[in-house]
């Protein structure tokens, strides 16, 4: 039954499943990737909790060099700073530093939300070309009957499901993925701040 739906969308079948593919290894490459992050976010945060109950701040900078979590990045822009975690200075470094991290959370997601436009307007393309075909088998053949012109429609209709169920699981997870990329960033600015913060605090205790 599949085969036969794929043979019956024609070559418009092709550059969906290729989309479909494409869109599958963006979705799993980015389910592991943020799973890697909050694991190591939640690693490092731990790391920092012990550092500074122990008062051992290079041990805070030094699990931040270690650790691949956007969290570490905006420490280390902080602390290179060496200004108060309140000033402007380092609020603005703070910036810079998340649309960085940002960015590399967002990698490949415009993959998908290109996926998600262009896959129904392929279908479209697949509707057209097999209405097209139905016409042409009738004008060659007359009115023959259903299994006329059944080829024809068979592959537009094929062709406009598939194109949308291409498109919406690929905008579904676009959507999910800004979203908690958002809802990351939030956290990480605040857990940036707060750890900074006391990490400032403890600098000069230590050095008197």
């Amino acid at each position: 039954m599949l085969w036969e739906w794929i043979v019956a969308g024609g070559m418009t079948m092709a550059t969906l499943i290729f989309l479909s593919v494409v869109s599958i290894g963006v979705v799993l490459e980015r389910l592991a990737f943020f799973k890697q992050v909050r694991l190591a976010t939640a690693a490092l945060r731990a790391d920092i909790t012990a550092a500074l109950e122990k008062k051992q701040h290079d041990l805070v900078l030094e699990r931040c060099r270690q650790s691949e979590s956007p969290l570490a990045a905006m420490i280390l822009a902080e602390a290179a700073s060496g200004r108060d975690a309140e000033s402007a200075d380092a609020e603005r470094v703070m910036t810079l530093t998340m649309r960085g991290e940002m960015a590399r959370l967002k990698q490949y997601l415009p993959i998908l939300a290109t996926i998600a436009s262009i896959a129904p307007f392929v279908g479209l393309f697949g509707t057209c070309k097999g209405i097209i075909a139905a016409f042409s088998d009738i004008a060659t053949q007359g009115m023959g009957g259903p299994s006329v012109i059944a080829a024809g429609i068979s592959e537009a209709l094929v062709s406009t499901a598939t194109g949308l169920l291409v498109a919406i699981p690929a905008l579904m997870f676009y959507n999910y993925f800004s979203k908690a990329i958002s809802n990351m960033a939030l956290e990480l600015e605040s857990q940036a701040f707060q750890a900074y913060r006391d990490l400032r605090q403890q600098i000069p205790a230590t050095q008197k």
